[in-house]
């Protein structure tokens, strides 16, 4: 190779390869220090595109986890008040049976119709206050109820219909008709058929509830599930590999040495020209 003095080949060479290995270390710097491989597009455009599509679904999940758990809230405040309900309905049946029974007089009868209405009274105004927030639950307003479960748009594949479980609870709605009252024996037995009636139906109702717990659980179950995988894949694109990182930035710590070693003895190259004059 001849040796000139205008143009130090060697140097640039040199000086090429120290940028390239100063600049691998300041990304392996990068990586470490914030403990992610892909820090801006340049790292892997398709990469950080994908991961942060990821990262979207991840953050929907929380709040479709959210919505699920605040019908299961709604869902259990109504089952509560049902069974406040169910609780008046069975006390107004010991009342009409021992209204049945032919050895109380009528002004006893009486008595205990009192209390039996003053209980058909508070089953109404249970299904009347039951409310989650702002929305009444038992008072058969809520035609519809869909939780959004889902990230998409597509509301049969995204969301779940409660409103099943949200039925009027007032006491006519459960079977009890207005005026029924047991102040006569014959009226305690009728009294007695409208509530098991009326039981039946809360049970029922109560069932629907049951059902719709279980299914927004499991879907709660599945959510977690699902984040837990995406998690996995987001961490797979965009979380760095310390070990691997860790030998990757020795490496170029060492070429950067020797780079700049070599670069001191190639700018030195030209000075042999002198020996030759």
């Amino acid at each position: 190779m001849s040796i000139v003095v205008n143009t130090n080949v060697a140097s640039l060479m040199v000086q090429r390869n120290l940028s390239k290995a100063t600049s691998s270390l300041q990304t392996s710097m990068q990586r470490l220090s914030t403990g992610m491989k892909i820090n801006n597009a340049g790292d892997d455009a398709a990469g950080l595109a994908l991961s942060e599509k990821i990262n979207g679904q991840l953050s929907a999940s929380d709040v479709c986890k959210n919505n699920a758990q605040t019908g299961i809230n709604m869902l259990n405040i109504a089952d509560g008040d049902l069974d406040i309900i169910n609780q008046n309905l069975q006390r107004i049946k010991d009342l009409a049976v021992q209204s049945a029974n032919g050895v109380y007089s009528d002004s006893e009868r009486l008595s205990m119709d009192q209390e039996v209405q003053l209980r058909i009274e508070e089953i109404n105004r249970i299904a009347s206050s039951s409310a989650f927030s702002d929305v009444n639950l038992l008072d058969g307003t809520i035609a519809d109820m869909k939780l959004q479960i889902g990230t998409g748009s597509d509301e049969a594949q995204n969301t779940i219909d409660i409103s099943d479980a949200f039925q009027e609870a007032t006491a006519t709605a459960l079977g009890v008709t207005a005026g029924a009252s047991i102040s006569t024996a014959a009226n305690a037995r009728a009294m007695i058929d409208l509530i098991d009636t009326a039981v039946n139906n809360i049970s029922t109702r109560r069932s629907v509830i049951g059902a719709s717990v279980n299914r927004l659980n499991s879907t709660v179950d599945r959510l977690d599930v699902r984040k837990e995988n995406l998690q996995s894949t987001y961490s797979t694109i965009r979380d760095t590999d310390i070990a691997s990182e860790s030998t990757n930035l020795t490496k170029q710590q060492i070429l950067q040495q020797s780079a700049a070693t070599l670069l001191q003895q190639a700018n030195q190259t030209p000075a042999l020209a002198l020996t030759l004059i």
